[in-house]
């Protein structure tokens, strides 16, 4: 646990520095915002990568130090290796190469990982947050950056997903599919995008195909069992380790958690399709849906279905920010600010204390063990 409380603080002590310091003017999307100094995102990213590229024993990074450790260290029996390989054939043919033509350390190969995650995540948090030391915050404390520990393979595929929505916010989406199609090679959950793709909107919040795609996860909820082996058949089943497996699903309170910008814009719903810009627009829809894989997830046995809304909760990240600054009055906005700070801190601990009974951390370079 120290060391994911050390990234809290991090986090905590350069997104104030960046209140304090002065701000870059940019234009995005046509509105006039001002970006925090790049240092100090850099600061935070490079800290959360050097812990996450130096682990040894987190959850199941063993199983990715052993899968690399097993690769062929030559072109001819990777591609004869790759002919076995059940699943995720693209990932192996990246980490082979890696481990041929840049470095044969899996330390080397979980930087790597890392790094790609978390550029591409940043990237878009940075262009699109109104406030950005806010977002940084809620990417630790709502328990994010644990999916680089656990999970990496596909929090690989959402990142990079993610850090290419400027396509589907410009309504790219065929070129947004064919990126899908490929990162299936990686994981193959990624599949499911394609779907939500043809539903999803950047140009209206709440659309007649959103709604239908609520209808469809009331019903996919209520004949679960046929949905969800369905699903079992479809994906894959590494990743799915047991510290974010639960026999009934998620938690309750990881559905209210990821419904809490979607409710507030439906309490402020007409002022919010007023002046809300794409990417928002887009935030919205992405977070409902996130929040339907939720209660399917809550109310069923869809450990699977657990796993995916990490595809589109991300996007509550720059979305909570621009809420609490386009939806309260000048004096409630302090006060909402500073209640959503205490309330995901407190979410942090019951979830890294409580829930997960302190997350272990070991690294033999760095010499900390920490169970």
């Amino acid at each position: 646990m120290p060391v994911y409380w050390s990234i809290l603080l991090i986090t905590i002590v350069f997104g104030l520095l960046c209140y304090i310091t002065p701000r870059k003017k940019m234009s995005v999307e046509g509105y006039e915002v001002h970006r925090v100094n790049k240092v100090f995102v850099f600061i935070i990213v490079a800290y959360i990568i050097f812990f996450i590229g130096f682990r040894d024993k987190v959850l199941d990074t063993g199983t990715y130090i052993a899968s690399f450790k097993a690769l062929p260290d030559n072109l001819k029996d990777l591609l004869l290796y790759l002919k076995v390989v059940d699943s995720g054939m693209g990932f192996s043919f990246i980490a082979g190469l890696f481990k041929i033509f840049i470095s044969q350390k899996y330390y080397s190969w979980l930087f790597f990982l890392a790094s790609v995650s978390c550029i591409c995540v940043f990237r878009t948090l940075y262009k699109y947050s109104v406030d950005f030391p806010l977002t940084a915050y809620l990417f630790v404390t709502t328990c994010t950056f644990t999916w680089l520990l656990n999970g990496s393979r596909q929090f690989l595929v959402v990142s990079i997903l993610f850090g290419f929505i400027d396509w589907l916010i410009e309504g790219k989406k065929f070129r947004y599919i064919v990126l899908i199609l490929a990162l299936t090679t990686i994981h193959s959950s990624a599949i499911f995008m394609v779907v939500i793709v043809l539903f999803i909107s950047s140009e209206e919040i709440f659309g007649e195909k959103m709604i239908f795609f609520m209808i469809l996860t009331i019903v996919g909820t209520y004949y679960s069992e046929h949905v969800f082996e369905f699903l079992r058949t479809a994906s894959d089943s590494l990743d799915y380790s047991a510290t974010l497996e639960m026999s009934g699903g998620s938690s309750v309170l990881n559905l209210l958690v990821s419904a809490i910008p979607i409710v507030i814009v439906l309490l402020n719903f007409e002022n919010v399709k007023k002046i809300a810009p794409r990417s928002i627009k887009l935030a919205i829809n992405m977070s409902l849906v996130g929040s339907c894989f939720y209660f399917a997830s809550t109310f069923t046995n869809g450990i699977l279905i657990g796993r995916m809304p990490i595809y589109f909760t991300i996007y509550n990240l720059f979305l909570l920010p621009w809420v609490i600054r386009n939806c309260f009055t000048r004096e409630s906005k302090k006060i909402v600010w500073v209640s959503c700070v205490v309330c995901y801190l407190t979410y942090f601990y019951y979830q890294m204390c409580i829930a997960w009974g302190g997350l272990m951390y070991v690294s033999d370079i760095l010499n900390l063990r920490y169970y």
